[in-house]
């Protein structure tokens, strides 16, 4: 198609319409995908001319995964409610020490 050329929207069909934007999306993540290993690729080759990998520059590998914590608390009135001591307290055990019982009260 030509750079000037414009497609009349209003005659297409909505399925048509719809396959069209089907398309148009692929093609942008396509191209999005291709401009990021281009990039990537550019950057090792600078880096590679001054003697460094990327690794070298950018610190490896990242996102280590951490392990699954192992269960701290848990609910004596229901034992699937667990608690392993990381991030918010859940309701349960929140409600259970305003009503007066100590975090001891629920340790494995």
């Amino acid at each position: 198609m030509a750079k000037n050329a414009t497609i009349d929207l209003s005659k297409l069909k909505e399925v048509e319409l719809q396959a069209l934007r089907q398309r148009i999306d692929r093609e942008l993540e396509t191209r999005k995908e291709k401009g990021k290993k281009e990039a990537l690729q550019q950057i090792k080759q600078i880096a590679a001319k001054h003697g460094y990998s990327l690794d070298d520059l950018v610190g490896g590998r990242r996102g280590r995964r951490r392990a699954p914590a192992s269960v701290k608390y848990r609910d004596p009135q229901d034992p699937s409610r667990t608690w392993a001591g990381r991030g918010r307290k859940p309701k349960w055990l929140e409600q259970a020490l305003a009503e007066g019982k100590s975090l001891e009260d629920f340790a494995v």
